[in-house]
């Protein structure tokens, strides 16, 4: 379990599981972006989702599971969007107002459908933070939206080199804040989130799987050792 996720519910500083993706980190250096080794982000706009971008997955084993019979490259990654409470409400306001269909991503946040608070899986580290609006079925990035120069001279942030995320979520709720107070944005509300990866590599059928045994699944994968 990451630290800090919620024991309960709606309380001021817990972080709540948002859902599971995969994704292949990607270079980043152009014209008024941050330079980032391997920019991590849950946006759709900047890197590729696996099995397509704007796929939110339930559970960590439900999401590896669905990478078993897709090419996978070598860098993808298991990742987990943490929202913190307070923020939660725009969220989930915009997803309802666009008339998305986002079942896990609303399970999980929406509690006035009552489902289960959900502790992370074990053995996940926790990157950094982003800050993220939803429009219509994907997920912007401050950074995909000519943010990232104004917010260095307003707000005097930074980003890492090697993740192009935030260090801290006081800096993220400080640009969400700063975001959403401006009218040239996307039509979002803009909230902080965390990430959290796990370092294995993902199994599928041109990854570690099917290196070692090209003829069949691997009997027990990691991740059922894990989860």
């Amino acid at each position: 379990m990451i630290e800090g996720l919620p024991a309960g519910d709606g309380v001021p500083g817990e972080m709540l599981l948002a859902g599971y993706f995969v994704a292949v980190p990607e270079s980043l250096n152009g014209s008024s972006l941050p330079r980032a080794a391997g920019l991590t982000t849950a946006s759709n706009c900047l890197i590729d989702r696996l099995p397509e971008d704007g796929c939110w997955f339930g559970s960590a084993s439900e999401t590896l599971e669905a990478c078993l019979a897709l090419p996978v490259p070598a860098g993808a990654r298991l990742y987990a969007l943490l929202v913190p409470s307070e923020h939660v409400d725009g969220f989930t306001a915009d997803i309802l107002a666009a008339g998305t269909y986002e079942p896990v991503l609303l399970a999980h946040l929406d509690r006035r459908i009552g489902g289960p608070v959900r502790e992370v899986a074990e053995g996940g580290r926790e990157l950094g933070w982003e800050v993220l609006g939803y429009d219509d079925g994907l997920l912007h990035s401050w950074l995909c939206n000519n943010l990232y120069e104004d917010g260095v001279r307003d707000l005097g942030v930074a980003t890492d080199d090697d993740r192009g995320l935030l260090p801290d979520r006081e800096a993220a709720v400080r640009v969400a804040a700063w975001a959403n107070a401006r009218g040239d944005t996307k039509p979002v509300t803009w909230f902080p989130a965390a990430l959290v990866e796990w370092d294995t590599p993902i199994e599928g059928r041109t990854g570690p799987a099917a290196i070692e045994a090209p003829v069949r699944r691997a009997a027990q994968p990691w991740w059922r050792r894990i989860f």
